[in-house]
């Protein structure tokens, strides 16, 4: 039985305990790739990088890098470079204005981390830096049991970066987040699952 401090119980097949820490983000992630938009195509169109990961597009002709989300616009660009810090886990597809109807479109995807063990529990960071005020950022975070079929919620709205998952019950996990535009009510995609043992 783990020690109650700083745990709080929610439901999922009995009593689970999880919880929750503030831990210091990890240090934000230097330049990333360079997609290149040219005629009616993104060029990879699909990336995957990690939280804090600087990401470029450089355009031949006119182009926009716009997220489908409102996460960023590039705005008109005749040639020259666009660049997105991506700070924090899902799946985010954009395009190009100009071409959408051609199939010029893409998607970021950013993983959820964890670190820790089986037997002390894991420390979930699903963003580079908690979202300041009035940033228009907010993060929700889910798990399920392997071999079940309900996601759970772990954080709604939060914009704190990181918590302790640490339930009582042993096995496998599955663990999931997101980031949400609050200013325009708007999710990302969910980002790859992850999956983690407790013991």
């Amino acid at each position: 039985m783990r020690p109650p401090t700083l745990l709080r119980s929610v439901g999922l097949a009995g009593a689970m305990v999880l919880a929750a820490v503030v831990a210091a983000p990890s240090a934000i992630g230097g330049g990333g790739p360079t997609i290149a938009g040219s005629g009616t195509s993104f060029t990879p169109a699909n990336v995957k990088v990690d939280q804090g990961t600087q990401v470029t597009w450089a355009f031949t002709g006119t182009h926009t890098s716009t997220s489908n989300q409102g996460f960023w616009n590039s705005g008109t660009r005749s040639g020259g470079s666009f660049s997105e810090t991506m700070r924090s886990a899902g799946r985010f597809p954009y395009h190009c204005t100009f071409h959408v109807a051609s199939g010029m479109k893409g998607s970021v995807v950013v993983p959820l981390k964890a670190e820790g063990s089986p037997s002390t529990g894991w420390t979930l960071r699903w963003a580079s830096a908690p979202a300041s005020s009035g940033s228009g950022r907010a993060f929700d975070v889910q798990y399920r049991r392997q071999g079940t079929t309900t996601w759970h919620d772990l954080r709604t709205d939060t914009t704190g970066a990181t918590a302790l998952y640490n339930p009582a019950q042993n096995g496998t996990y599955e663990l999931r987040a997101r980031t949400t535009n609050t200013a325009q009510h708007k999710e990302s995609g969910w980002s790859p699952t992850i999956t983690r043992q407790i013991s």
